[in-house]
């Protein structure tokens, strides 16, 4: 017994021993691991850098340009611009979409789902799903772009609108309000949450938001016509979802 107890002393300070002198590794193997995991985002956030001020005037240019509703006018501003950036590549795939190239402008959203401009990436997705009319799909992208980019109108807009195509009207209305009280002069939500309320019956709410939006009678009468039709995503634009 007396040379057990004798050979277990030795067992554990060599055991101690070990734990010592591994200690000092696994903090430096595990330095190295937090470094490495950290090298992507620095990596993105290299990406993602300031535009110098010539570039950032020129992408503007570009993104009216596309706004016009002159996609092949702003492909061909992007290409003489040489800017190679996230910001320059999702305006590309924009104009490729809005040209009706929707194959090539796919495959440029997903290579950025990783970069500053996901959610513009999530929401140009969720507008090409919508016009091949799978709402499901175009409904999480857009949810997406939304998490991202919270405080787009835009991006509000769409998603709402394409929950109200999910007959998701509560979740919708939440959206547009958003997106209205985010911008309150942005035309297009209010017409989508007005067609939302006319469809759910609820005209005296309807009414107050139309005198609150300055929308017209013409406007309000063309909207209870939408109202009383069944929605459909062909009324999703190239560029924009909802009725305008």
């Amino acid at each position: 017994m007396k040379y057990l107890r004798f050979n277990l002393r030795i067992w554990f300070g060599l055991l101690g021993l070990v734990c010592l002198l591994a200690s000092p590794l696994l903090a430096a193997a595990e330095m190295m691991s937090n470094q490495q995991s950290r090298q992507p985002a620095k990596a993105r956030n290299a990406a993602c850098a300031e535009l110098p001020a010539e570039d950032a005037t020129n992408l503007g240019l570009i993104r009216q340009t596309l706004a016009d509703g002159k996609p092949h006018a702003a492909l061909a501003f992007l290409d003489a611009s040489g800017i190679a950036h996230p910001q320059a590549e999702v305006l590309r795939a924009d104009g490729l979409r809005q040209s009706g190239r929707e194959e090539q402008a796919e495959q440029i959203y997903r290579k950025l789902l990783s970069t500053c401009v996901s959610g513009y990436a999530y929401r140009g997705l969720g507008l090409i799903a919508a016009n091949a009319g799978n709402i499901q799909e175009a409904v999480e992208h857009l949810r997406m772009a939304s998490a991202a980019l919270p405080t787009e109108h835009t991006i509000r807009n769409d998603y709402g609108y394409m929950l109200m195509l999910a007959d998701k009207g509560n979740a919708a209305l939440h959206e547009f309000l958003t997106a209205v009280e985010l911008v309150a002069d942005y035309r297009q939500a209010a017409h989508n949450l007005l067609l939302l309320l006319y469809r759910n019956g609820d005209d005296q709410r309807a009414q107050a938001f139309a005198r609150q939006f300055g929308v017209t009678a013409e406007e309000m009468t063309h909207l209870q016509e939408m109202a009383r039709q069944p929605l459909s995503h062909a009324n999703i634009n190239q560029e924009r979802t909802g009725v305008q």
